[in-house]
């Protein structure tokens, strides 16, 4: 079953609002980002872990972190995928009922700061940095003012190592379980999660048994986020990179054997 069916809510901290006054790394057709640091003078404004946590049910062995946004906050403190979150600025992560709203509060209370209690493979992390400062551009009811994300539209320019992917979530909210042609969203940063589909025919067998091995162990470490700047009226069409200098065992251990990327722009009306 894929990831975005298996998870009914992850919390998304580079696009998390809250009802704090107070996308977030840089773009990513290329795969470096940054955090975006915003004002936080409105309503709109919100912080941002910069991490995809599974707050879908209590566990004692705390919030488990699926992904980090390069240049996150997550990613500033050192925190990375198959890390546990259990405290974050003193709200208990491991012995509560509600781990979402937990987290919430914990994030909306700081005032940026952040003090984490984590573990990383049995062993204690304990993390400090400052939350990511968001702001929600009011494009709500605006056809000028949104775009459109896909996976499916074109043809994926192959002769390029550019293979087709699948975005499972944007902003933290998992994609339709039916496949969908292409993803409305609003101008501005968005954070998406990506797996790939590359042709194994690109591979060979002993790498195709080694990715398969990988993606078995890995769960949520298998996919990848990363940040789109949509502009008004663009749709931009994502795929999955195959990096060839980065087939061996380590590296596909590492899921370093690709990216997602923005392959192609191209202006389309968003009625």
């Amino acid at each position: 079953m894929p990831l975005h069916s298996r998870i009914a809510w992850l919390l998304l901290g580079t696009c998390l609002y809250m009802a704090a006054p107070a996308h977030a790394a840089q773009p990513a057709g290329l795969p470096a980002a940054s955090a975006l640091q915003a004002a936080a003078s409105s309503s709109l404004a919100r912080y941002g872990l910069g991490a995809v946590v599974d707050v879908r049910q209590a566990n004692p062995n705390g919030a488990a972190v699926l992904a980090v946004t390069p240049g996150g906050a997550a990613d500033r403190m050192g925190l990375q995928a198959g890390d546990r979150l259990l405290a974050i600025n003193g709200h208990r992560l491991d012995s509560t009922s509600k781990p979402s709203s937990t987290l919430e509060v914990a994030l909306q209370e700081s005032n940026g700061e952040l003090q984490v209690e984590a573990s990383r493979d049995g062993r204690p992390l304990a993390l400090s940095g400052r939350a990511d400062a968001l702001r929600l551009a009011a494009t709500s009811g605006n056809p000028a003012s949104c775009g459109y994300v896909s996976t499916r539209a074109g043809v994926v320019p192959r002769t390029q190592q550019i293979f087709h992917a699948d975005i499972t979530q944007i902003d933290g909210r998992s994609t339709p379980l039916e496949p969908s042609y292409r993803h409305r969203v609003g101008a501005g940063k968005h954070v998406l999660v990506v797996r790939e589909f590359i042709d194994p025919n690109y591979l060979n067998s002993a790498q195709i048994h080694q990715i398969a091995k990988m993606k078995k162990f890995a769960f949520a470490r298998a996919y990848k986020s990363f940040v789109i700047d949509v502009k008004p009226g663009m749709s931009y069409r994502i795929g999955a990179r195959l990096l060839k200098d980065k087939l061996d065992t380590q590296s596909i251990r590492d899921n370093a054997y690709w990216e997602p990327v923005v392959w192609q722009e191209v202006a389309e009306a968003c009625p």
